[in-house]
């Protein structure tokens, strides 16, 4: 079963690439609306740093694990997946929790095994597939937020304070100052919107969630041209005649589920 809170989070890898590009459209509208130019700016050209390091990168392999902890147990991961990921320019392959999903330039492709599944959509449509809503609710209250910027060791900190009432009242990212690339990414948050409410301990109700919690997200072993092309082939999953979609390959028992109509 895959654990309550994280499966919440098991493709916030995507939703992470979106943050670059999302974030400096926000971050430059708040530096107008405020004035606060220096450290606005700072972390408007870390966010493009990002987003170009990972843009720039043929055939970028890394590693991913995420895992959730209780407030009062910080370093006691009670739920936890890890997957990988293989990404080149706008293509991505993302594998977790017997989950693949690849983006190629026409198609997003989701192959769900444990249900002998494909749901299949236009790109443009990825939204599906990676948690943009999570970031509308993550930076919903962008107007209220503080930043702060820092340097410590070998890595950048761009730490973001929500104000309360919130589902998140802390996101903390550190960057590689040398490859620009994500090496670890801290979502602090209340758990009443994520589980049921049953789950979440309360006095004389003990459960397996305290009301506040945090998501971990490490990123490790980036490795570069280990894989090529023939790994975002649309023809590795399905085939198209006469307008009909058909499984393909070891996919062949699977059923393919169409999720836009304009495919």
């Amino acid at each position: 079963m895959i654990p309550q809170v994280m499966k919440n989070y098991k493709r916030l890898l995507f939703a992470v690439v979106i943050l670059t590009g999302w974030s400096i459209q926000q971050v430059s509208a708040q530096d107008k609306e405020t004035g606060a130019g220096d450290s606005l700016s700072k972390i408007k050209t870390l966010l493009t740093r990002v987003q170009q390091a990972y843009h720039r990168t043929a055939y970028l392999g890394f590693r991913i694990k995420y895992g959730y902890a209780n407030e009062g147990q910080p370093d006691k991961n009670t739920d936890s997946l890890t997957g990988e990921v293989e990404m080149d320019k706008g293509r991505c392959r993302f594998v977790i929790d017997g989950t693949e999903t690849v983006l190629t330039d026409k198609y997003a492709i989701q192959v769900m095994n444990e249900d002998k599944a494909i749901y299949l959509s236009a790109a443009h449509h990825a939204g599906v597939l990676n948690p943009v809503s999570m970031l509308d609710s993550v930076f919903a209250h962008i107007g209220g937020i503080h930043t702060d910027l820092q340097e410590q060791g070998q890595s950048e900190v761009l730490t973001l304070r929500f104000p309360p009432g919130g589902a998140y009242s802390l996101i903390r990212i550190l960057v590689d100052t040398q490859t620009g690339y994500f090496q670890k990414i801290t979502y602090s948050l209340y758990t009443a919107g994520l589980v049921g409410h049953e789950l979440v301990e309360s006095p004389g109700h003990p459960g397996p969630y305290q009301s506040k919690g945090q998501v971990n997200i490490i990123f490790s072993h980036y490795e570069k041209g280990h894989f090529d092309d023939t790994l975002f082939r649309e023809g590795n999953f399905f085939t198209k005649a006469a307008g009909r979609f058909e499984p393909a390959g070891r996919y062949k028992d699977y059923h393919i589920f169409l999720a836009s109509s304009n495919l």
